[in-house]
Order: C-alpha cells, then structure tokens, then sequence
C-alpha cells in the first residue's frame, strides 16, 4: 500500500478593534499586541479546519524508504 502525509490545519482566528490612522498603522498596533503576548489565542478562537496533502511530498506521497517515524501515524486498523 502507498503511504501519503496528510496535513490537518486548524485555523484560529480573532478580530481585534484598534483606533489607527490608517490600516498599516493599525496592523502594526495589533502585530506588536501579539508579539507582547497581549493577544493569545486559544480554542474559543477556533474558526475552521482543512485537511490536506502535506506540502512535504509532492501530491502527499510519502517516498518508499522515507522515514517518518517522528510524524503521527494511523494504524492501518484505525476506524476512527
């Protein structure tokens, strides 16, 4: 059997209001909120999922040989 890598992406994401004369000023005020930790997000930010073929391997393919064994793996008896 062939073996992909399959990307789960959970997207977080909130919306800040901030006072700026321009947008570039405000994405700056924001940026730096974040870099002081003044703006976590958590799970109550959760805004969507994708799930995709890893960008690791072309189309997600895993090469024969390619050791992954520091990536999650599913049992191929895994019906979750």
């Amino acid at each position: 059997m062939l073996r992909y890598g399959i990307s789960v992406r959970e997207i977080l994401k909130r919306t800040v209001i901030v006072e700026a004369e321009n947008i570039e000023e405000a994405v700056q005020k924001v940026e730096a909120a974040v870099e002081r930790d003044e703006i976590l997000l958590d799970v109550d930010d959760y805004d969507d999922r994708e799930i995709v073929p890893s960008e690791y391997w072309e189309g997600g393919r895993v090469p024969d040989g390619e050791d992954v064994s520091c990536y999650w793996q599913l049992d191929h008896n895994d019906r979750r």
